[in-house]
This record gives structure tokens, sequence and C-alpha cells, in this order.
């Protein structure tokens, strides 16, 4: 879709998709039939204001949100992995991808912490979040999910 489309730019570009361009993203998928019978977002909302448009959808729609999940992670862990997968892409000769590199990671935590971490505190106030180790072994991380799922 050109919405679609619009967000693969910002993406490519290393950026963040505006709130505008996710929330409508979003609208249209609610309306698929599939997702009536319920779905899986994966990360969004990445801040209040989309959590807040999240809700005011699902409303609409007549749906709400059963569960939140959090994944807790090790800052310096994710950075690794990073410079591990640019290092990686290099050796084989591929193109490595505009983020994966300190100053990007820098960028984008920095705008986790101001922009998506609040979102904790919005759903865990609702009584709505759950939170596992998401450095555990896979899986551990996946029972950890289901368990956390089958609510």
């Amino acid at each position: 879709s050109d919405i679609g489309r619009k967000a693969d730019g910002i993406m490519k570009a290393g950026q963040l998709v505006p709130d505008d361009v996710i929330i409508a993203i979003i609208d249209r998928r609610l309306d698929a039939g599939d997702a009536k019978g319920g779905f899986i977002l994966d990360g969004f909302p990445r801040t209040v204001a989309q959590a807040e448009a999240l809700d005011a959808l699902l409303k609409t729609e007549g749906m709400s949100l059963d569960r939140v999940v959090e994944l807790k992670v090790d800052e310096q862990a994710l950075l690794a992995r990073i410079e591990g997968r640019a290092r990686d892409a290099a050796a084989r000769g591929e193109k490595v991808r505009a983020d994966d590199n300190p100053e990007a990671f820098k960028k984008r935590l920095d705008a986790y912490r101001k922009e998506t971490a609040p979102v904790s505190d919005y759903y865990a106030r609702t009584g709505r979040l759950k939170t596992t180790d998401g450095m555990a072994p896979i899986d551990a991380v996946t029972k950890a999910l289901d368990a956390i799922l089958a609510g």
C-alpha cells in the first residue's frame, strides 16, 4: 500500500516511523477480517500517544487488549549483537544495514528511553503489562511468552 511504502522508506533511512503513519497502518490492519479473532502486535505501540490511539481504535472496533508483553533486555548485549551482525554481514560480502552501528543504536536507545519506556507505565497502570527476561535462551523465552499469552 502507499502507506506501507512510505513506512518502508522511513525505516530504510534508519529513522523511526512517525505516529500518524504507524497508526494508519494499524487502523487498516484492524479492519482485516482475520484480526477480528485476535492478533499480536510486535513493536507497537512505541509511544504513549500510540497506546492511547490504539485504545481508541480498538474501542471503535469493539476490541481491547488482553495483555501487553515487555521483554527485558541488556543494552550492552544488544549493542554486541548489532556489531556482530554488521561484522558477519561484511565478512559474507553483504551490504551492512544502515542502522547496524553504535551511533544508530545510541539514537534508537535514546528515543526508546524518552518515548517508549513510558508505555510500560501506561499499561502497568491498567494491569495489562507482563514482563519476561528477553535475554534468556530462546526456548525459555518461548515458554514464558506462551504462558503469558495463555493468560
